[in-house]
């Protein structure tokens, strides 16, 4: 992605952020809420000089928090082991790639609340700042069937992207439980390559997950 167009993202989540607070109800309390959630992934590489990407599904499991601060919006930090990845040709070199990361999304959720206040339809959208954990990696010449080392010097420590997603969460009556399932799509906003002269490589893809909350304190509309 280029610089002027990650610049253009960015002050668009700004605006479309200052639109949000805007917008927010003054009296609505504060709400708390926390749980467990886990999910699929499926992502892949966007690159350069590159062809014959194959996208990588794997699980991911972690803890979400959400911070309510008003009748629709509250922000929703996450704290997530994931894996990402791809299976591509460069140079008749076939590379299999797997990043491991703990994932700390920050995202503001948005939410509509139906039938009764048990339902709420949401989106959210919002950074997402990754930490290498692990990587294994292998390569094979398609040409001459050799093995050829692969080792992750080369690769970036940190990752940071965003995230945009839509989902539903489910409210409990006489309780603080909630169910909530969403899906959301994810892209890098760097090359995950230090080294200059290899392939451009961002993270991309789509992750669906589901998880159980508790919602600790009262908001003015009994929102989680």
């Amino acid at each position: 992605m280029k610089k002027n167009t990650i610049n253009k993202l960015l002050a668009g989540l700004f605006l479309g952020g200052f639109l949000v607070l805007a917008q927010i109800d003054a009296k609505a309390q504060f709400g708390f809420a926390l749980g467990p959630k886990g999910g699929v992934a499926i992502t892949t590489f966007k690159g350069t000089n590159s062809a014959n990407i194959d996208s990588r599904t794997s699980g991911f499991y972690g803890l979400f928090t959400n911070f309510q601060i008003g009748k629709v919006l509250s922000i929703q930090p996450e704290f997530l082991l994931t894996e990402r990845g791809a299976k591509f040709t460069s140079n008749s070199v076939r590379s299999d790639i797997r990043i491991d990361y703990f994932d700390v999304p920050v995202l503001a959720k948005l939410r509509i609340p139906l039938a009764n206040e048990v339902i709420f339809p949401h989106i959210l959208l919002g950074p997402d700042f990754a930490f290498k954990t692990d990587f294994k990696g292998t390569a094979q010449d398609t040409q001459s069937g050799s093995s050829i080392s692969v080792n992750d010097a080369d690769i970036k420590k940190t990752d940071v992207g965003g995230l945009l997603g839509a989902g539903i969460d489910i409210q409990t009556r006489g309780s603080g439980l909630f169910f909530t399932i969403d899906g959301r799509y994810g892209w890098s906003f760097q090359d995950l390559n230090d080294n200059d002269n290899m392939i451009t490589l961002r993270n991309k893809g789509w992750m669906f997950s589901a998880g159980l909350g508790f919602r600790i304190g009262n908001s003015s509309d009994d929102a989680n």
